[in-house]
């Protein structure tokens, strides 16, 4: 499933290299493997399972591309796809392991365990390392896309207090 999150305004090209090559050393720094496919492109490969304990929720994604678009003369965005092949294959070797322990057991229970492994497991995990890579690409544009240095509020209130006689 293709996911988006869109940018304030229409990003100049300088912007736009900007954003991929944070988005690029982020994960980087998180031992993700990148490389730009096309131009506005980048697709990225997360490190193996066993150095889950360094990349959180993210090591259960196992890799992804992001592209930044305007989809055909729409507002600008960042659009993502995210594969979850390892988390998968464990829920996946979990099933098994689960319906060969509980063959003899009524099929009304086996099937309820598989279908809470599935939801309750797979699901919930899969949607929260979803919302961690969304917020992790927010912070990731954010300081590219916030062009002023702090916001207008924070300036008027300084403004005001310079202004104000002693």
């Amino acid at each position: 499933m293709k996911r988006s999150l869109v940018l304030r305004g229409n990003p100049t090209v300088r912007e736009t290299n900007a954003i991929l090559a944070r988005l690029e050393t982020a994960l980087g720094e998180r031992g993700a493997t990148t490389h730009r496919r096309t131009p506005g492109e980048v697709s990225f490969r997360m490190p193996p399972p066993w150095r889950f304990a360094r990349l959180g929720l993210l090591g259960l994604i196992t890799r992804g591309t992001a592209v930044l678009s305007a989809w055909g003369g729409g507002p600008w965005r960042v659009s993502y796809r995210l594969y979850f092949g390892a988390l998968q294959v464990i829920t996946g070797v979990l099933t098994l392991v689960i319906a060969v322990l509980g063959w003899s057991w009524p099929r009304s229970i086996l099937l309820s365990i598989l279908l809470g492994l599935w939801l309750f497991g797979y699901g919930s995990l899969h949607l929260l390392a979803s919302h961690r890579f969304r917020d992790f690409l927010r912070g990731v544009m954010h300081d590219v896309t916030e062009r002023r240095s702090r916001p207008r509020a924070e300036r008027r209130s300084a403004s005001a207090t310079s202004q104000q006689p002693e």
